[in-house]
Protein backbone atom coordinates (compact mmCIF):
# COMPACT_ATOMS: atom_id res chain seq x y z
CA UNK A 1 0.00 0.00 0.00
CA UNK A 2 1.26 3.46 -0.86
CA UNK A 3 1.74 5.91 1.99
CA UNK A 4 0.77 9.08 0.13
CA UNK A 5 1.82 11.18 3.12
CA UNK A 6 5.46 10.09 2.73
CA UNK A 7 5.61 9.58 -1.05
CA UNK A 8 7.30 11.96 -3.50
CA UNK A 9 6.85 12.36 -7.24
CA UNK A 10 10.31 10.82 -7.74
CA UNK A 11 9.07 7.62 -6.03
CA UNK A 12 6.92 6.76 -9.05
CA UNK A 13 7.60 5.35 -12.48
CA UNK A 14 5.31 4.45 -15.37
CA UNK A 15 4.88 2.01 -18.22
CA UNK A 16 2.79 2.52 -21.34
CA UNK A 17 0.39 -0.37 -21.91
CA UNK A 18 0.95 -0.53 -25.69
CA UNK A 19 -1.37 -3.46 -26.30
CA UNK A 20 -4.44 -1.44 -25.34
CA UNK A 21 -3.92 1.84 -27.19
CA UNK A 22 -7.26 3.14 -28.48
CA UNK A 23 -7.83 5.46 -31.43
CA UNK A 24 -11.05 7.32 -30.72
CA UNK A 25 -12.30 10.08 -32.99
CA UNK A 26 -9.62 12.74 -33.31
CA UNK A 27 -7.42 11.45 -30.48
CA UNK A 28 -5.35 8.45 -29.46
CA UNK A 29 -5.61 7.25 -25.87
CA UNK A 30 -2.53 5.65 -24.33
CA UNK A 31 -3.09 3.72 -21.08
CA UNK A 32 -0.19 4.66 -18.80
CA UNK A 33 0.27 2.46 -15.75
CA UNK A 34 1.89 4.27 -12.82
CA UNK A 35 3.88 2.29 -10.24
CA UNK A 36 5.28 3.14 -6.82
CA UNK A 37 9.00 2.46 -6.23
CA UNK A 38 8.26 -0.88 -4.52
CA UNK A 39 6.35 -2.09 -7.60
CA UNK A 40 2.89 -1.41 -6.20
CA UNK A 41 0.40 -0.30 -8.83
CA UNK A 42 -0.59 3.30 -8.04
CA UNK A 43 -3.12 4.00 -10.81
CA UNK A 44 -3.83 3.72 -14.51
CA UNK A 45 -3.89 7.06 -16.32
CA UNK A 46 -5.34 7.42 -19.81
CA UNK A 47 -3.22 9.95 -21.72
CA UNK A 48 -5.03 11.40 -24.72
CA UNK A 49 -3.10 12.94 -27.62
CA UNK A 50 -4.64 14.47 -30.71
CA UNK A 51 -4.28 12.13 -33.68
CA UNK A 52 -2.97 14.89 -35.95
CA UNK A 53 -0.27 15.82 -33.41
CA UNK A 54 0.71 12.17 -32.85
CA UNK A 55 1.16 11.40 -36.55
CA UNK A 56 3.08 14.64 -37.02
CA UNK A 57 5.27 13.75 -34.04
CA UNK A 58 6.05 10.34 -35.53
CA UNK A 59 7.65 12.08 -38.52
CA UNK A 60 10.26 13.79 -36.34
CA UNK A 61 13.59 12.47 -35.14
CA UNK A 62 13.49 10.94 -31.65
CA UNK A 63 9.68 10.93 -31.65
CA UNK A 64 9.55 8.10 -29.12
CA UNK A 65 11.65 10.10 -26.67
CA UNK A 66 9.39 13.14 -27.19
CA UNK A 67 6.30 10.98 -26.63
CA UNK A 68 7.79 9.63 -23.39
CA UNK A 69 8.41 13.22 -22.24
CA UNK A 70 4.73 13.96 -22.81
CA UNK A 71 3.71 10.88 -20.81
CA UNK A 72 6.17 11.76 -18.03
CA UNK A 73 4.80 15.31 -17.77
CA UNK A 74 1.18 14.15 -17.70
CA UNK A 75 1.97 11.60 -14.97
CA UNK A 76 3.87 14.23 -12.95
CA UNK A 77 0.91 16.63 -13.28
CA UNK A 78 -1.48 13.92 -12.10
CA UNK A 79 0.77 13.00 -9.16
CA UNK A 80 1.14 16.66 -8.18
CA UNK A 81 -2.65 16.97 -8.13
CA UNK A 82 -2.96 13.82 -6.02
CA UNK A 83 -0.40 15.15 -3.53
CA UNK A 84 -2.27 18.45 -3.34
CA UNK A 85 -5.54 16.65 -2.55
CA UNK A 86 -4.59 14.02 -0.01
CA UNK A 87 -6.98 11.07 0.11
CA UNK A 88 -9.40 10.91 3.01
CA UNK A 89 -8.97 7.74 5.10
CA UNK A 90 -11.79 5.20 4.80
CA UNK A 91 -12.59 5.54 8.50
CA UNK A 92 -13.16 9.28 8.09
CA UNK A 93 -15.39 8.72 5.06
CA UNK A 94 -17.51 6.25 7.01
CA UNK A 95 -17.80 8.72 9.86
CA UNK A 96 -18.91 11.45 7.44
CA UNK A 97 -21.60 9.21 6.01
CA UNK A 98 -23.06 8.65 9.48
CA UNK A 99 -25.31 5.80 8.39
CA UNK A 100 -27.22 5.68 11.70
CA UNK A 101 -28.86 9.05 11.05
CA UNK A 102 -30.04 8.35 7.49
CA UNK A 103 -33.51 6.78 7.38
CA UNK A 104 -34.12 4.07 4.81
CA UNK A 105 -36.86 4.91 2.36
CA UNK A 106 -39.30 2.21 1.45
CA UNK A 107 -40.45 2.47 -2.18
Amino acid sequence: MIDWEKANIEDFDFKVEGETIIESGNSIVFPVHVYYKDGTSAFLKPVSIRTEFYYGLKKTADWKEALMKIFRQRVRDDLAERFKHRPVPVEDKIELIDLDKQPLKDN
